[in-house]
């Protein structure tokens, strides 16, 4: 009898025990997706402090916050680019490293001493090679959290529903509600393929250029899924791709300018030099002739 009591007490023990961590992982589910909630909540209420601040319809307070989102990382942008021309500094001294390492076998350890010199190499001259993908590796995040975010806003459920279905522009008010004629989709393709191929401006790695097709593929073949989203979404998703759009065309600018000023500085040193080499020749010449003058006299 004691020990059938002993037993039966033991396995009221193993029971409670497992109640007790099924609730604890239970509320520790329901702990994690209230935090899930309440982070992709965070765009809608930067908007509606944004749209109460200034009274502005919403699809302007939408687009506002993602301008002013974009104007927020310019300074990584601008150390982004500042590391990115002290790298290319670095080419030649890269380029050697490459070369005394192709003998190296297996190609693994090749990649991996290259690699490691490499990144050496970048650091001994204070360059942070991983600042060249800084703002990819911040941006892409955070557009894809203020895009589900806002598609949350603009949802049939959300407490902001009856809002949202009278805060777009005249031509439509309901940012609920997919834009019929389908050009704010068609504005959103053209703006990512365009936004690719300045991305890729200038480049000849077959890697890059068969990612950007990749990608300008596939932000085609899911037009349909585009048309299907609330215009809401695409209040965020243009002005956050133009933005990018008109950097990418100030960066090419800014290159083409540097090129010419390059160019033109060349080409002077060069008419400079032409001048001092002509002149040293005029006054070797006369050095060593007698002056006309003088076989006059």
């Amino acid at each position: 009898g004691r020990f059938m009591f002993a037993r039966t007490s033991a396995a009221a023990r193993l029971l409670r025990c497992g109640g007790a961590r099924a609730r604890a992982a239970g509320r520790s589910r329901s702990l994690s997706g209230a935090t899930e909630v309440a982070a992709l909540g965070i765009p809608a209420q930067v908007v509606v402090a944004a749209q109460a601040a200034t009274g502005a319809p919403w699809w302007l307070a939408i687009g506002g916050t993602t301008v002013a989102l974009r104007v927020g990382m310019l300074p990584l942008l601008w150390y982004q680019l500042a590391e990115t021309r002290r790298f290319g500094a670095l080419r030649p001294q890269l380029a050697a490293i490459r070369d005394e390492c192709r003998a190296i076998e297996p190609p693994s350890a090749r990649a991996a001493q290259t690699l490691l010199r490499g990144w050496r190499c970048c650091r001994a001259a204070s360059v942070q090679p991983l600042a060249i993908v800084a703002v990819p590796l911040v941006q892409i995040p955070l557009l894809i959290w203020s895009l589900v975010g806002i598609r949350r806003m603009v949802d049939a459920g959300s407490p902001l529903t009856e809002q949202m279905r009278a805060g777009g522009p005249g031509w439509q008010r309901d940012l609920t509600a997919p834009h019929a004629p389908g050009l704010l989709p068609v504005v959103s393709v053209a703006l990512i393929v365009g936004n690719l191929q300045l991305a890729t401006a200038g480049t000849r790695s077959g890697l890059f250029l068969a990612v950007r097709n990749g990608l300008q593929a596939a932000a085609v073949v899911a037009y349909p899924f585009f048309v299907a989203l609330p215009a809401g979404v695409f209040a965020c998703w243009i002005p956050n791709s133009a933005f990018s759009l008109a950097q990418h065309l100030a960066a090419a600018a800014s290159r083409a300018a540097s090129r010419a000023a390059t160019t033109t500085a060349t080409a002077t040193a060069s008419t400079a030099t032409a001048t001092a080499a002509a002149a040293t020749a005029t006054t070797a010449a006369t050095a060593s002739s007698p002056p006309l003058a003088a076989l006059a006299a």
